[in-house]
């Protein structure tokens, strides 16, 4: 078995109506497809985010291919000693093609690469309450939160950060007294409060039952001064979707500066990356709940990972990390896959396919591919 032709698609799709984070608005949704062929007719799979450099990066990684075989070529890219944001990306996206590859090759879903699943079943929360152009959430919140219900959705993130705190916790008040006690809420800042008012809404979250606080102050410069958060929260602060390296994740471990950590399996190397910082933060007591946030195949390799994770404690009742799953305006999620995930009270199935266990429809994802 030989990998015969690497090609990468930048996929796009115009947004009705733009959106985004606070801070950010969006007018349309991209991604980076890797298609890996091999010389048998196998093809995988992999995804990334279309960040500075990442196409060009993940273009040379994939060329350098060529002629391997997949299910014994090793890694292509150091990602441990990696410190650029796109290639570390980029070789995020090789690494779930070769899994994808491996997986059908012997015949085993790519969790059993990474040691095999310990839950038959993976929890979903609704990534959703985008900032959509024109519109104030206090319109569109509960509207958005009756359907993900209707849907099936036991979880849901919220976006806050773009309206003042004084008309958004009063909204989230309200949203948490309308869904059902047993269905859990989380909130993403972006990044998007001072540390003074980061502390301030954290402890007003705290109060309403909110599970965790999203990166509630500014990430960059290493989370400075959010060993402040996390000692003067009890809500859990999650972050860490742009790390890189497992070494940049232990300077943040040791440093106590998340109580939930979410590896980007795109951004931090691939599937096996992700699983390594989970180890190590369970060594810690930090839960991992990985990051994704674009298209099928990042969301399916997500989900390989997840099923192996166990929790930062022996106690079952902290052992089931949830899949973020991608419920706003996005053709990459839903409309290129064939039988896609079925949710079943809040819950996708861990799939038994071989690889990454999700069936891409080439023709509907090339019907979105930019030049």
């Amino acid at each position: 078995m030989r990998i015969v032709d690497a090609e990468v698609l930048h996929v796009r799709h115009a947004l009705v109506v733009p959106a985004g984070p606070a801070g950010v608005f969006n007018a349309a949704r991209e991604s980076l497809f890797l298609k890996l062929s091999c010389d048998d007719g196998t093809v995988g799979w992999g995804e990334t985010y279309t960040l500075p450099g990442n196409k060009e990066v993940l273009g040379r990684l994939a060329a350098d291919l060529i002629g391997s075989n997949p299910v014994t070529i090793g890694r292509p890219c150091s990602v441990p000693v990696v410190d650029e944001v796109a290639v570390a990306s980029a070789a995020g996206a090789v690494d779930m093609a070769l899994f994808d590859l491996r997986g059908k090759a012997l015949r085993v879903p790519a969790h059993v690469l990474l040691g095999g699943a310990v839950r038959t079943r993976v929890s979903v929360y609704a990534s959703g309450f985008l900032y959509r152009a024109g519109e104030h959430p206090r319109d569109t919140w509960l509207a958005e939160a009756q359907s993900l219900l209707e849907r099936g959705f036991r979880a849901m993130k919220i976006r806050m950060g773009a309206f003042p705190v004084a008309e958004e916790l009063p909204l989230i008040e309200q949203l948490r007294s309308f869904v059902p006690d047993d269905v859990r809420l989380m909130v993403d800042a972006w990044g998007a409060y001072p540390l003074p008012e980061a502390l301030r809404v954290g402890r007003c979250l705290q109060d309403l039952g909110v599970t965790w606080f999203e990166e509630p102050a500014s990430p960059y410069a290493n989370y400075a001064g959010y060993e402040t958060l996390t000692a003067g929260l009890d809500i859990a602060v999650a972050g860490g979707e742009m790390g890189r390296t497992v070494g940049e994740f232990k300077h943040w471990f040791d440093r106590g500066v998340l109580d939930i950590v979410q590896p980007d399996v795109a951004i931090c190397g691939g599937l096996r990356s992700a699983a390594a910082v989970a180890d190590l933060g369970r060594l810690y007591g930090i839960a991992c709940v990985p990051h994704t946030w674009n298209g099928a195949v990042m969301a399916a390799a997500t989900l390989q990972v997840i099923a192996t994770l166990s929790g930062p404690s022996h106690v079952d009742l902290f052992a089931d990390p949830p899949l973020e799953y991608d419920t706003s305006e996005n053709h990459f999620m839903r409309d290129i896959v064939r039988d896609p995930p079925h949710l079943v009270d809040g819950y996708f199935d861990v799939p038994s396919q071989p690889g990454l266990g999700v069936d891409i429809d080439e023709g509907a994802l090339r019907r979105y591919t930019v030049a």
